[in-house]
């Protein structure tokens, strides 16, 4: 096979991949399901950018896609990231398995089509599939950095990782270690330009959660809630070996409780002990610090799964800074996934060392098409549960209704309850669009109804606002009162969403609009504005946004011959 051609395989394969999984989401549409929310235009606003609100959880994610949702349409750039994370993820994990393709196709298929990208697609989570896509770009980085001294782009790809504090933290734990560990080039100046140039492109999200009155609050109930659960045979530790055990049974394939998927858990494991003498000849820093986060990442997970509901494990939630970030543990297997996927093609070129050139290709492929045989239901936008759909127009005429309106103030959104099930998605369920589809902020119930065992958990929000209003809702007391104090001018009324909780007493507001079922009331009442504002994370997000765009221009300028 021509070397020309051998080059374009692994990239080629990876794209082969993300299109079975994503071809019936790259219809025209949006795909709107459980925390994936895009809109056509999304309007720049102060929640975005961690200020006014709750704990920054979604920083500077939504603030990102508003900047670009209005040049580039919504869905266009819902399409474009989702299958550039799963071509980047195939593709990077075969550049780091080693040469060769034997090698590189099957790290490809074991770490995109893993049990982990399924469950957190099927969440909705697309700015961690984003990270995940770039984790292993980010250790060839490190490693470039490590040995050649060359720094920018291991800071260019880490920071862009981090559009969600999750993203973050995967790409900061990773990059840093390996960039500036024992035997690095890196002089004394280019290391403290690496952690500070890493601090400050997620400072977007830890700023503003230091400076929020919410930044001590996390429900130590997230963890009985979030933990990692059983899918399949061999329970929970067996799950989170395998990259699942996420906590919503909404977001697990079936074919994730069969014998077989338990099975080629253990082929792939068996394989990866085996090769893992070989990436450590070849990979030692790399394969011993994945190795050493896979560890603790596996373990905390199982330790999600089995001790949630004990009390020295829902204190390091609750009591340690940014502790809610560990509620979900099986997100922090991730590093555990991409170190089977590039340690199990060595074990196999091991043991088929000896073995005739046509068996070693014929085993290669085995090992590649194994992940799909294991999760056939990932393909085809999981078996069509994934499927993209058009907002109706009323959703349009309210937007436009809300950003003509002379009277300044917020909105709510009623029924009050964060998830959504239109007919018109397929009875999906879905976070509300409202926040991101409207111009004005609007305030929405962040408490989180979760099953669990048979009873409906209540994991309490972070948002001083949205509680003062569920209380406002619960006392039977008129709705338009409480809210006047608050900020909140207007009220918006799914008629075809199920009342979630006690009928709101709109007494005090009027009906100015209706179209489908969508109502816009007015507070008659003068509302008390305040305009949230801190100019000095409006500052540092301007400064991580310039710097990070000025280094990648550095890193491309560099590249260019001369």
């Amino acid at each position: 096979m021509p070397d020309q051609l051998k080059r374009y395989l692994l990239p080629g394969w990876s794209v082969v991949l993300a299109l079975i999984v994503l071809l019936p989401v790259l219809a025209p549409g949006y795909l709107l399901h459980l925390d994936m929310v895009f809109v056509p235009r999304q309007s720049l606003l102060p929640w975005m950018l961690g200020i006014g609100g709750g704990l920054p959880r979604s920083v500077p994610q939504d603030a990102i896609v508003a900047l670009l949702a209005g040049p580039l349409p919504g869905q266009v750039l819902q399409k474009a990231v989702l299958l550039a994370s799963l071509t980047l993820a195939g593709w990077g994990a075969g550049r780091l398995a080693g040469p060769g393709l034997t090698r590189q196709l099957p790290a490809a298929s074991l770490y995109m089509w893993s049990a982990y990208v399924a469950a957190r697609l099927l969440m909705g989570h697309w700015a961690l599939l984003w990270a995940i896509g770039l984790l292993p770009w980010i250790v060839l980085a490190a490693r470039r950095a490590r040995e050649r001294g060359q720094w920018l782009p291991v800071v260019v790809v880490s920071g862009a990782a981090a559009l969600v504090p999750t993203g973050g933290l995967i790409a900061a734990l990773t990059a840093v270690p390996l960039a500036l560990g024992f035997g690095s080039r890196l002089r004394v100046g280019a290391r403290i330009a690496v952690v500070g140039l890493l601090l400050l492109f997620n400072a977007p999200w830890w700023l503003p959660a230091l400076r929020s009155a919410s930044a001590g609050v996390s429900d130590p109930l997230g963890l009985v809630v979030f933990g990692a659960r059983a899918d399949g045979p061999g329970g929970v530790l067996a799950s989170v070996l395998g990259g699942g055990g996420v906590w919503n049974a909404a977001a697990t394939l079936p074919s994730r409780g069969t014998w077989f998927m338990l099975l080629g858990l253990l082929t792939v494991l068996a394989l990866a002990a085996y090769g893992l003498p070989l990436m450590l000849r070849q990979a030692r820093p790399e394969v011993l610090w994945l190795g050493s986060l896979g560890v603790l990442g596996v373990l905390w997970a199982w330790l999600s799964g089995v001790a949630a509901d004990q009390g020295w494990a829902q204190q390091i939630v609750s009591a340690l800074p940014g502790g809610g970030l560990l509620r979900d543990g099986q997100k922090w297997t991730v590093w555990w996934v991409l170190l089977l996927a590039i340690c199990a093609p060595s074990g196999l070129r091991r043991l088929m060392a000896r073995a005739e050139d046509v068996l070693r290709l014929f085993m290669a492929a085995a090992l590649a098409i194994l992940p799909i045989a294991m999760l056939p239901d990932l393909a085809a936008g999981a078996f069509g549960r994934l499927t993209p759909v058009s907002y109706p127009a009323a959703w349009d005429g309210l937007r436009q209704r809300l950003a003509e309106a002379p009277e300044p103030g917020d909105v709510i959104s009623l029924p009050w309850s964060p998830f959504r099930r239109y007919a018109w998605n397929g009875s999906d369920v879905v976070l509300d669009p409202l926040p991101r589809y409207l111009t004005r902020t609007v305030v929405w119930d962040d408490d989180l109804p979760v099953t669990v065992e048979g009873r409906v958990v209540q994991v309490g929000g972070d948002d001083p606002r949205a509680q003062a209003v569920g209380q406002a809702i619960q006392s039977g007391r008129p709705l338009p009162d409480a809210l006047a104090p608050l900020g909140i001018k207007w009220i918006v009324v799914q008629r075809d969403q199920p009342q979630a909780s006690r009928t709101p007493v709109l007494r005090g507001a009027v009906r100015v609009w209706e179209q489908d079922r969508l109502e816009l009331w007015r507070v008659e009442q003068a509302v008390t504005i305040v305009e949230p504002r801190d100019p000095v994370v409006v500052g540092v997000d301007v400064l991580a946004a310039l710097m990070l765009i000025g280094c990648g221009v550095g890193w491309a300028v560099r590249r260019v011959p001369r």
